[in-house]
């Protein structure tokens, strides 16, 4: 068995692991609930293996737990939130999921729970899934939501309501906004063969995203991380190369930034952030816990190494883009789990 196949294989038996009864866990030891950001991304994964069930469950799983008001849940516990969690102690489980909508931290509303439950709506629809069309009527509510949370043509985030949850960060979030474009430029494929007039729509919608993200984010070499009324010119990797690999960048846009990228290299992977975000960004529980550097190029993670290659992929550097990957299968099967 040459050395991708066996990265596979562990790579399946982890995600497996992770499988819960309505969705895609985030982890097996602290974060055992269903987290949208974890669950959805790991869900590329799932649909590439045939499990589609899965990823099914969780999108009825979120959408069950919509607000009144349009807003999908960033997180569904499973049990309570308690220190011991950290210390490999289990807390009893509810005897019934419940939602979260806002971070206890700040008050934020977060909304990428909401545009990751639509994007595999669509996702699905193009797979056609029978209760894609069912949730239809839900899925306007949300958009309706989300248009609500628009400033400057771009969704406009509270402190630290993204993936990079310790950092305060506000505004128009390239993460975010990233996933917001894909999101419409999905549905607008799923809605073509069904409702032409809300594809159309949707298309425009996209443009009009994208239109907004380059003249709120763009600095002339990549997006910067994010604009609160200042732009902010961190390079975030993970958010830079999204925009690649899902073809949101322009193939002269996208040089750029893979050029940006080889200031990031490091390890199997790349840094989270150049340069590291100042002290007064880091929250202070994370100071005080000593976990200041934790979104903050203190640790490696998985997810830019992985968008690394897909955007390498979508340029056509498929050389570079099978070097990367031999170097993270060589890391997983090294280590034998996600870490």
């Amino acid at each position: 068995m040459n050395i991708l196949d066996q990265a596979i294989n562990v790579a399946k038996q982890n995600l497996s692991l992770c499988y819960g009864q309505h969705g895609i866990l985030a982890g097996r030891h602290h974060f055992t609930d269903y987290w949208a950001r974890d669950g959805f991304f790991a869900a590329f994964g799932s649909l590439a293996i045939g499990d589609r069930e899965i990823v099914e469950s969780m999108v009825e799983l979120f959408f069950k737990f919509q607000r009144q008001d349009g807003l999908i849940p960033y997180r569904i516990r499973n049990s309570p939130i308690t220190l011991g969690r950290y210390f490999g102690f289990h807390p009893k489980p509810f005897h019934h999921p419940k939602p979260s909508y806002r971070l206890r931290e700040t008050g934020s509303e977060v909304l990428d729970g909401t545009t990751l439950t639509l994007l595999f709506l669509a996702e699905l629809g193009l797979k056609n899934w029978r209760k894609s069309h069912d949730l239809i009527p839900s899925a306007e509510k949300a958009f309706h939501y989300l248009q609500s949370r628009e400033k400057y043509g771009l969704l406009w985030d509270g402190d630290m309501a993204e993936w990079m949850d310790s950092v305060k960060k506000s505004g128009n979030l390239l993460y975010t906004n990233v996933i917001y474009w894909r999101t419409f430029t999905r549905l607008a494929d799923w809605l073509t063969s069904i409702n032409l007039g809300k594809s159309t729509q949707f298309r425009s919608k996209a443009e009009s995203i994208a239109a907004a993200l380059r003249h709120q984010l763009w600095n002339g070499r990549y997006f910067a991380d994010w604009n609160d009324g200042r732009r902010h010119g961190h390079f975030y990797s993970f958010g830079n190369l999204l925009a690649v690999s899902w073809g949101l960048a322009t193939p002269s846009e996208s040089k750029s930034i893979l050029a940006e990228v080889e200031k990031s290299r490091i390890g199997f992977t790349l840094e989270t952030n150049v340069p590291a975000y100042p002290w007064r960004r880091i929250w202070w529980l994370s100071r005080l816990a000593g976990m200041a550097d934790y979104q903050n190029r203190g640790l490696l993670w998985w997810q830019p190494g992985l968008a690394y290659i897909l955007a390498l992929k979508k340029v056509g550097k498929w050389e570079k883009a099978n070097k990367q990957l031999e170097i993270m299968a060589q890391k997983l099967i090294r280590d034998g789990d996600f870490y």
